[in-house]
């Protein structure tokens, strides 16, 4: 199953966030032991590298950019997610992205921010009750 991770996801696992780190490091896990396909869109590699600097390259490198693949999505698919109603230029980037990979769901805490997607998105949470 494809799964696209968020950028909340990511920032959850690198700054153990609580109560959220438990369940995305748990999502973490299932695309390292390649029991999911996970996939990052490629802005959030971009916010990664921005927000924690040189500091995490390593880090980036060692754990997400080998368990992961890193996706986006094309003009189209971009400009086809503007016109779903998001407020959020970030969610409709992981949107174009989920879609051009063919993802079954998006990963992320904010499944509210997600609603006028064409796929799903489910919490760490979420997903691990309905799936494992």
């Amino acid at each position: 199953m494809r799964l696209l991770y968020d950028t909340n996801v990511v920032f959850d696992i690198i700054e153990r966030r609580a109560p959220h780190y438990s369940a995305s490091l748990q999502m973490f896990k299932l695309a390292k032991h390649g029991t999911v396909e996970g996939a990052l869109a490629s802005h959030t590699i971009a916010n990664i590298f921005y927000k924690y600097q040189k500091a995490i390259i390593p880090d980036v490198k060692d754990r997400f950019l080998t368990d992961f693949e890193v996706v986006c999505g094309n003009a189209f698919l971009v400009r086809s997610s503007l016109n779903l109603g998001f407020r959020d230029l970030e969610d409709v980037l992981q949107v174009a992205a989920a879609m051009a990979w063919k993802s079954a769901f998006i990963i992320t805490r904010n499944e509210r921010d997600f609603k006028f997607s064409p796929i799903p998105a489910l919490s760490p949470t979420a997903f691990l009750k309905r799936f494992h």
